[in-house]
């Protein structure tokens, strides 16, 4: 490895955070670009097939990620060679693209549906693909090619969907030219420097596949569980109120989940440094990072709360029109939710670290089952609001479980566990 926490610099933490954090956004940003402007031109119905596409993958994609970067990047004693990584995630990305296919084709949609929803998971599954590269790049403190890539992607996707659908209105034709986009850019910039910072090929290794993929089954079921937190709600929301509650919350939802997203962002690029303080048993250090992370974290919550509360309103009325202003008020405590849930995302993460794998799991079913069981009488009771009171009383679940394994871990703290599974 390039850089240990013995030896990196505050100058290459900065540039990490900053390259991530920027590329992030910006690819983001991209294709929550094309959620407003296929409506202006491609009309509603063309709209309606992009969020039909971007739901479905967005399920099937957790599958391909199988929720193992984390554990890719603090697997610091190299249980696993980098070809195993590489070599699952190919794997998993086959097996989501074929049990999306058969989803897709068991529904009986039209043939021009069929066929972009086939597609689109082919350009989204170029997303899982390039993170196992990105964290072979983030373990040697080079997240600022990840940073660039997001950039190249973003631009690409977002200039060739506005230039094809200006001139063919297809989602079809324009979904090709995003995919061979992304892939260009996998192909011809981040696999040529991720080879550079540690050399790796395809390795059918069926024992190694096999032992990571039951190690992190418990990781797979926990994001499945976190994942399901908030659509949990907005399905009793939408059976109950319908659609068109369900897509004003939906709006007000997508500023405040920017806070999740960019807190997230902050506390990856810190992973390495993470894993390296409890490898070498550096306890102080551990723990100081971790409070200076949750203090940032709470801070961003904060300051975002306060904006939300004096702009909130005026802002959303400017993105999404008059008919916004009645539900503007329920901004500042999704804002709130999105930082809780980024706290538990980070709690997550630490506990993956240190491969607590029980309280992952106690952690995110306890906080799912809570979702499931409150969320239609919640919502009963407090109509819209009930959203945010299920959200709040099953993240608070979760947190206080993850809480309570990583206080359990640092009183038992003993350096030469470092890499065992609690």
């Amino acid at each position: 490895m390039e850089n240990t926490a013995g030896n990196v610099s505050a100058q290459t933490v900065r540039k990490n955070m900053l390259w991530n954090v920027a590329g992030s956004f910006g690819f983001i940003g991209a294709q929550w670009m094309m959620t407003i402007l296929i409506v202006h031109l491609a009309g509603y119905t063309e709209a309606g097939y992009l969020s039909l596409g971007l739901s479905l993958t967005n399920v099937f994609t957790n599958i391909a990620y199988f929720s193992i970067r984390n554990f890719q990047v603090s697997d610091a004693s190299g249980k696993y060679a980098t070809d195993i990584y590489v070599t699952h995630r190919v794997f998993a990305a086959a097996a989501a693209l074929l049990l999306y296919a058969l989803f897709v084709l068991a529904n009986g949609y039209p043939l021009y549906v069929t066929v972009f929803l086939l597609l689109f998971m082919g350009y989204r599954l170029s997303e899982p693909l390039v993170d196992v590269l990105h964290g072979i790049d983030q373990k040697v403190w080079r997240l600022d090619i990840s940073g660039k890539s997001f950039f190249m992607r973003g631009i690409l996707t977002l200039t060739g969907f506005i230039a094809v659908e200006m001139l063919t209105g297809s989602l079809v034709i324009t979904t090709v030219v995003m995919l061979c986009g992304a892939y260009g850019v996998i192909l011809f910039y981040d696999i040529p420097r991720a080879y550079r910072c540690e050399p790796f090929r395809l390795c059918f290794d069926k024992k190694a596949l096999t032992a990571l993929t039951k190690e992190c089954f418990p990781l797979f079921v926990y994001a499945v569980c976190l994942n399901a937190v908030v659509p949990i709600p907005r399905y009793f929301l939408e059976r109950i109120a319908g659609s068109e509650v369900l897509g004003y919350y939906a709006s007000v939802a997508i500023p405040a989940s920017v806070i999740q997203l960019l807190s997230s962002y902050i506390f990856t690029t810190f992973t390495v440094l993470f894993t390296e303080y409890l490898r070498s048993g550096e306890k102080g250090k551990f723990l100081t990072l971790f409070w200076r992370l949750t203090a940032a974290i709470a801070v961003l919550v904060l300051a975002a709360a306060v904006g939300c509360g004096l702009l909130g309103e005026w802002a959303l009325v400017l993105l999404f029109t008059e008919k916004i202003r009645a539900y503007a008020y329920l901004l500042t405590p999704t804002v709130l939710c999105c930082g809780i849930i980024a706290l538990i995302w980070f709690a997550g993460a630490v506990l993956t670290i240190m491969r607590d794998m029980k309280g992952l799991l106690l952690g995110s079913v306890a906080g799912t089952v809570a979702a499931a069981g409150i969320s239609y009488p919640c919502i009963m009771q407090w109509g819209v609001d009930g959203v945010n009171t299920t959200l709040f009383v099953s993240s608070a679940i979760t947190l206080g479980i993850f809480a309570w394994r990583l206080i359990r871990y640092v009183g038992n703290w003993r350096p030469s566990e470092a890499n065992e599974e609690k």
